[in-house]
């Protein structure tokens, strides 16, 4: 394994709080290692091994990590460290999507939806709703479902093997890797009316600097305003704004 190198920043007078410091190294080596010992996280930080138990005591106690178990102690990150990373990184998300599902919402006329998958949970982020009398959407903080959803699919379909198991042991039913395969050699995904009679969707994956999917863009609106050549019109706008946002 790597050493853990952390980017620094040029400062004139302000010095480094080396606890601090070593505290974030460390919690960095143990989110790409983990569950991980103290000795391993010694070699890979190059830290004293003293100070990486007493800085991962301190996280511990303070509930950023947790042990994983086992006859030795070995560490991995706690719930509710990934429960704040995941909050700042929502709240950071929708203010950087936000104006393109504007833009989206006035090229298509439909509702746009910010989508996240947190587990096997998938939830509205955001909102950009249509200014059509008749319309479909959801609010922010709903949970919408996973089968059939254009959402989890376009979503699904760039997430590591391992973790798109997990989603399907959780839901029973998912898509087949072909049915990914296909999402992906498009680059967004569709929902005919297989979650709610008379509404259709199309998605397209937003995704990091590493590949990984952060959320998806999903168009939403009733299925006799979205017919099939009109999705894949909203399908191929909604997979370049997707790619056009700044992440």
């Amino acid at each position: 394994m790597s050493t853990v190198k952390m980017s620094t920043v040029k400062t004139s007078t302000v010095k480094q709080v080396r606890s601090v410091r070593n505290a974030c190294v460390l919690l960095e080596a143990i989110a790409d290692g983990q569950p991980v010992g103290v000795s391993e996280l010694a070699r890979t930080t190059g830290l004293d091994k003293s100070a990486v138990h007493r800085t991962a005591v301190t996280l511990h106690q303070v509930g950023w990590i947790r042990p994983a178990g086992g006859p030795a102690t070995r560490w991995e990150l706690a719930p509710a460290l990934l429960g704040l990373a995941r909050k700042g990184g929502t709240a950071s998300l929708v203010a950087t999507v936000r104006p393109v599902m504007e833009r989206l919402r006035d090229d298509t006329g439909e509702t746009v939806l910010l989508a996240v998958l947190e587990g096997d949970r998938l939830t509205v982020a955001e909102v950009a709703e249509s200014r059509r009398p008749l319309r479909l959407s959801m609010p922010a903080g709903a949970e919408m479902p996973v089968l059939g959803s254009a959402a989890a699919r376009a979503i699904a379909a760039l997430l590591p093997p391992g973790e798109v198991e997990r989603l399907r042991a959780a839901h029973p039913g998912f898509d087949d890797e072909s049915a990914l395969e296909r999402v992906r050699s498009r680059g967004w995904s569709s929902n005919d009316e297989e979650v709610q009679e008379g509404a259709r969707a199309v998605a397209a994956a937003l995704a990091g600097a590493d590949g990984l999917p952060l959320g998806a863009l999903v168009v939403c609106g009733p299925a006799d305003r979205m017919s099939p050549d009109r999705m894949r019109d909203y399908g191929l706008l909604t997979a370049a704004a997707a790619a056009s946002a700044q992440l």
